[in-house]
């Protein structure tokens, strides 16, 4: 597996196309941070779209099944883990350093 960083020029973009391909794919996400530690927020949910608001400088995490959505303001960083073509995980750091990372599974496609 194959992990890069993304470039703020290209979060928009690349969640945009990432969103167009998550149908049927369920996710996990755990928020690590030294105030609370490591927690499991959402437990293998579907997942119904990764956005990135510039003007707002904000992502959004949507699931389905009645779970909440999740914002992440002000992110500094974001990791991205591909395998064969797809993309395996998201890993967004916040400027207080807290971490926020999406498992998936299927894994979408990546975008062309």
């Amino acid at each position: 597996m194959a992990t890069r960083k993304l470039d703020r020029s290209e979060w928009e973009r690349f969640f945009d196309e990432v969103s167009k391909n998550l149908k049927g794919v369920e996710g996990q996400l755990e928020v690590v941070s030294e105030e609370l530690g490591d927690q499991t927020e959402v437990e293998w949910a579907f997942v119904e779209g990764i956005s990135y608001d510039p003007k707002d400088d904000v992502f959004e995490i949507q699931f389905s099944e009645g779970k909440h959505d999740h914002l992440i303001q002000k992110p500094v960083e974001v990791f991205v883990e591909e395998e064969g073509g797809l993309l395996k995980s998201v890993e967004i750091l916040k400027e207080d350093g807290t971490k926020f990372i999406l498992r998936l599974k299927p894994a979408p496609a990546l975008p062309g």
